[in-house]
């Protein structure tokens, strides 16, 4: 009679490739990473956006400041308005400075962040604000935004000029009503032209604001999506595999059980505990016992183990079989004594069953 006995081994150091953890999860590991690069890109991408609008807004309040401390400066010819307009016009001068840096055949990046700083923007916004101007400049809404931009720094090169003309001839000595009438006449001239285009450029802004992010949010979507699919088509792969491999176990299973059916050799299978987990017809005819009704009794509500003085056996079967007594040969031929007393002699042979985990 053949006893099977079920040992766990002793726990084993874990590696990836038992039972091949990354093999298994490295598709949804990178769909993950590439969902968290994709949406790192798109708040850098709206925190440039922001950036623009921000420094559009600065720019607009610091042209109509100098449109107005010039006008002051003109009438009263006091010399802290026209330190106030020179204040307020640094600020629309910082955007004219990074435009032309970065339109250089080599961009300087160092003119670009101080024309950023000049400008009000917060030094932090600078690296986004060069990297939209550089990749953007060739789409549609960028392009327009940046003519406009040209048309607004023009006007205010002209105001410039003017600002300085005035100075000069303040300068110089008494003015007269005419020539600061002129002067009037010249500075409302600049902001009749300059305004339509600040508001032009501010409105370029704002579409290009709304077009990336809807773009944003459909690459997103769409992205999203396809991962999606691809993770299930990952799944139902695993699935799959899984499903073969438990036909072709059920299979082998099968031909097991109706290879050990079909021996003539009494086996019994016990669990680490001792408890019965499968007897084949042999071992249930040679101790009147159904499987179906041993299973999960301990092997002792069947028999008892006789050593060659008819005496009761001390050691378990499980230690005999893990410290390798029951290894086959006549060595292991005892008697085994049923429950109605009556004994029979076997050839009892032990194997031990690893199971992992």
């Amino acid at each position: 009679m053949q006893a099977c006995g079920e040992v766990k081994p002793m726990n084993q150091p874990w590696t990836f490739s038992k039972p091949r953890l990354l093999g298994i999860v490295w598709p949804f590991i990178a769909v993950a990473l590439f969902q968290a690069l994709l949406g790192c890109v798109s708040l850098y991408t709206m925190s440039a956006v922001r950036s623009y609008v921000a420094g559009e807004s600065l720019w607009s309040k610091g042209q109509k400041d100098a449109i107005h401390y010039l006008s002051l400066y003109a009438i009263t010819h006091d010399e802290r308005d026209y330190l106030k307009y020179q204040n307020a016009f640094s600020v629309p001068q910082g955007g004219h400075a990074l435009r032309k840096a970065l339109d250089q055949p080599i961009p300087s990046m160092a003119d670009a962040r101080a024309g950023i700083i000049q400008g009000g923007n917060h030094p932090d916004d600078a690296n986004g604000i060069i990297w939209m101007y550089l990749n953007f400049h060739n789409f549609s809404f960028m392009k327009q935004a940046i003519h406009f931009w040209e048309v607004g720094d023009g006007y205010l090169m002209q105001l410039n000029e003017l600002a300085r003309n005035i100075h000069d001839r303040v300068g110089e000595g008494e003015v007269t009503d005419a020539e600061v009438n002129q002067w009037r006449v010249q500075i409302n001239v600049i902001n009749e032209g300059v305004t339509p285009a600040a508001r032009a450029f501010s409105d370029a802004l704002g579409e290009g604001s709304r077009f990336i992010l809807n773009l944003l949010i459909a690459v997103n979507l769409v992205t999203a999506v396809l991962l999606i699919l691809l993770a299930l088509l990952r799944v139902r792969r695993l699935i799959v595999q899984r499903r073969v491999f438990a036909d072709a176990l059920q299979l082998e299973k099968e031909r097991a059980q109706i290879t050990l059916e079909s021996i003539g050799d009494g086996v019994i299978t016990i669990d680490v505990a001792g408890a019965i987990v499968y007897m084949n017809p042999a071992a249930e005819g040679l101790t009147h016992w159904k499987s179906t009704q041993a299973s999960g009794l301990p092997l002792t509500a069947l028999f008892n183990l006789l050593d060659e003085n008819d005496q009761k056996d001390t050691s378990t079967l499980v230690e005999q079989i893990v410290t390798g007594k029951l290894k086959g040969g006549s060595a292991n031929s005892k008697l085994i004594q049923r429950l109605d007393g009556s004994t029979v002699s076997v050839a009892l042979v032990g194997t031990p069953i690893y199971n992992e985990g």
